[in-house]
């Protein structure tokens, strides 16, 4: 599960025709100096996970934990279980500020 959300937030947004919803880089380099792009993110990640058939998991949060001006942006994702929201599971992506 952790690599197929490595892997969408590295996609770019929408290109993938398989699922109209794969796909954050862009949404996530929006989300850095508009944070409502953050929460759509989320959105559109939870939509591509349904739309492939995974409904035992949901992204529960993405939070930027990188300092302002730096050259890489690191962002954490949290992923929860539906059966048992206490348990969750994150990883860390970075991306570049372009």
């Amino acid at each position: 599960m952790l690599s197929l959300l490595r892997l969408m937030a590295n996609t770019p947004y929408a290109s993938w025709a398989g699922c109209e919803h794969f796909g954050l880089r862009e949404l996530l380099e929006q989300g850095l100096r508009r944070p409502e792009k953050v929460r759509v993110a989320v959105e559109e990640m939870n939509r591509a996970l349904d739309d492939l058939g995974i409904t035992n998991f949901l992204v529960d949060s993405i939070r930027k934990e990188s300092p302002v001006g730096a050259d890489l942006n690191h962002w954490v994702v949290t992923l929860a279980s539906k059966a048992d929201r206490s348990k969750t599971y994150s990883f860390e992506w970075r991306g570049s500020t372009q």
